[in-house]
């Protein structure tokens, strides 16, 4: 999996093998992708997994500092923990819906709220998963619910993640009312970079018809 590093003005892709990853077969990849992106507040970052803690030490310190830590689905824990404690940043995240393990945050995200520097999550309906979007660099990231194929094609997680929530036709309808966005780059947590094409690739899941997404 290729594009590690500064893959646009101030947001950096990072890639780490999973420590939970088994190969079942849906398109689960070992390794994942997680980010940081630079805010007038400083550093935040996404869903971390982090294998080198000494670069990300000097990343922050060259950034004004972590201005917080985004979990964008429980399953997503990694080193956010750690990483908060490291830096002194508060966790934000959706609470858990009642069914489903609890990780702990400090700040609840509503949909459509300001997270740190001007970020803004949006509810995506699956467990307590968000989308963040971030306005300098006109990215929308997805922790789980949008993959990419090794083709590079957006596509919707594995039917099998989403049949809890209605399955391919709730997800497209909950991703049709996402807020008008100037959308840029899509970025995923599991599969290949793509930059670019990213309202166009959200535009092509959102009319494809149903179909098993493997």
């Amino acid at each position: 999996m290729s594009g590690t590093g500064q893959i646009l003005e101030g947001v950096w892709r990072f890639v780490a093998v999973h420590p939970d990853w088994e190969d079942m077969g849906d398109g689960w990849e070992p390794e994942v992708a997680w980010w940081a992106v630079r805010t007038d507040a400083g550093l935040v970052l996404i869903d971390p997994l982090v294998s080198d803690w000494e670069a990300l030490d000097g990343l922050v310190a060259d950034h004004r500092g972590c201005a917080g830590v985004v979990r964008t689905v429980y399953w997503h824990q990694r080193s956010v923990a750690e990483a908060a404690d490291r830096y002194g940043a508060e966790i934000w995240a959706r609470p858990a819906p009642p069914d489903t393990p609890g990780r702990a945050f400090d700040r609840p995200v509503n949909s459509g709220q300001t997270l740190p520097g001007g970020l803004v999550g949006y509810d995506v309906v699956r467990a307590d998963e968000i989308a963040v979007w971030v306005p300098s660099q006109a990215a929308l990231v997805f922790g789980d619910l949008l993959v990419r194929g090794p083709d590079g094609e957006l596509k919707l997680c594995p039917a099998h993640w989403i049949d809890r929530i209605g399955g391919a036709e709730r997800v497209r309808a909950v991703l049709r009312a996402l807020p008008e966005l100037d959308l840029v780059h899509v970025l995923v947590s599991h599969g290949p970079l793509v930059l670019g094409d990213g309202s166009a690739a959200l535009h092509r899941v959102m009319s494809e018809p149903d179909r098993d997404s493997a």
